[in-house]
């Protein structure tokens, strides 16, 4: 519903939607401290280089006086204006070496989404017609606040494409459970959440439920018995293309704190092994407090020390994940702050990284067995390309189907790419 140049338009979805913010802002702005705490989080963003998740999470620690929904816009308005940075600084038409921008960002934002501010002396009385005029005057980069390199590079891997895509990526992502069905099913989960006032809807996807309403969702009894997980419902359909069976072997080899591997030993009904490993021994740590949580006993977690950790366990599985590092262009919705952090080089080096996580860990993979290589990124270089080359390279792997998600153009959820490959006889 944010202002992005003269030939967008907003449904009437989304007009209402607006008219229901500026309500909640009319009411919220008269408290100053909400607004002084979101100009002070977007300071730490962009002058100490904090991420913007640690730094929501540090001001509502602050706060825990607030209400539902002070606490609902403080969290809304600071990732809005992560999110619009760029197109806020071109608006205003300052940088970040005027002192003043934080305030100047959050006045621009609410006049050009129609809000009336209060009258504050930080406040500087802007004409919203020159903020409007100064964007539509803007590149396209500017106007969708994106880094000029990002887009260039975007509209050379993307082509068309990418225009819808980045319009997408700047939509504010839904909330997704997955249902942990060792412990409930869908309908028994929703009629749970109710109790905590969190509503919520099922999806035609397999139990997959869009939060509607917050509630007291993370204070409900239904989180506290481990009946869900918060996950994305492009990333749920990640494990499902591993076609596990119950009393397998399987490895999630970059399996980070564990949500597709909690998924996983869901769709082998807790039965069999999972082996989920990682180079970080603090997200495995947290893995295994969820995995208590969800009831998932076949689960080991192993710490990545070295290559021999990986070669001791060649052709050991019969299904190996590879949810690689990447950009993250693909849930810049979730995280808007990566626009900023991300530089040309780091996608280069995890291109390179991917590249030799693939072709090492693919060893542990037994012929017959199914490999899944995944990432949330958009960009075929850490995807389509990535897995041509493995298999020009490694005769002995069949490429058996593909998964591609693309926000605004074939899915309303996050990026998401997987290829399925299968280990073949030489």
């Amino acid at each position: 519903m944010f202002y992005v140049d003269s030939a967008r338009r907003l449904s009437e979805n989304q007009l209402q939607s607006a008219s229901l913010l500026n309500l909640g802002v009319r009411r919220v702005l008269n408290d100053s401290q909400c607004v002084e705490a979101i100009i002070s989080c977007i300071k730490q963003v962009f002058e100490t280089e904090q991420y913007a998740d640690k730094a929501i999470e540090a001001g509502l620690a602050n706060q825990a006086f607030w209400n539902q929904a002070t606490k609902a816009y403080y969290v809304q308005h600071c990732y809005e204006l992560i999110r619009y940075h760029r197109q806020l600084n071109t608006a205003l038409d300052i940088d970040t070496s005027d002192e003043n921008w934080p305030w100047l960002h959050f006045e621009a934002y609410q006049l050009l989404n129609g809000v009336e501010l209060p009258n504050w002396s930080e406040f500087a009385g802007l004409d919203v017609e020159t903020l409007k005029a100064n964007l539509d005057e803007a590149s396209s980069a500017e106007q969708q606040s994106y880094p000029d390199w990002l887009w260039q590079r975007a509209e050379q891997e993307l082509g068309d494409d990418w225009v819808n895509i980045a319009q997408a990526l700047n939509v504010p992502a839904k909330p997704y459970l997955r249902v942990n069905t060792l412990k409930a099913d869908a309908e028994t989960l929703q009629t749970s959440l109710k109790k905590s006032q969190s509503i919520t809807k099922v999806l035609e996807q397999e139990n997959c439920l869009e939060v509607e309403e917050y509630g007291y969702l993370f204070k409900s009894e239904a989180f506290s018995k481990g009946w869900f997980e918060m996950q994305d419902a492009g990333s749920q359909q990640i494990a499902p293309l591993l076609d596990v069976k119950p009393g397998q072997r399987v490895v999630d080899a970059c399996a980070g704190a564990g949500g597709k591997s909690l998924h996983l030993a869901n769709l082998m009904q807790n039965k069999g092994y999972i082996l989920s490993m990682d180079i970080h021994q603090h997200k495995l740590d947290a893995l295994k407090k969820r995995a208590k949580r969800a009831g998932v006993h076949m689960l080991e977690t192993r710490l990545i020390k070295n290559s021999k950790t990986i070669k001791r366990l060649k052709e050991k599985f019969d299904r190996v994940l590879l949810d690689v590092p990447c950009s993250g262009t693909g849930v810049l919705r979730r995280n808007p702050d990566a626009k900023w952090h991300l530089q040309p080089e780091n996608i280069d080096t995890m291109i390179s990284l991917q590249a030799e996580i693939l072709q090492r860990y693919s060893q542990m993979c037994k012929v017959g067995g199914k490999l899944v290589y995944a990432t949330c990124s958009i960009f075929p270089s850490e995807n389509q390309q990535q897995v041509q080359a493995f298999l020009e390279n490694n005769p002995n792997f069949e490429l058996l189907e593909e998964l591609n998600l693309q926000p605004g153009i074939n899915s309303e959820y996050d990026g998401f790419y997987a290829a399925v490959l299968t280990k073949k006889e030489v």
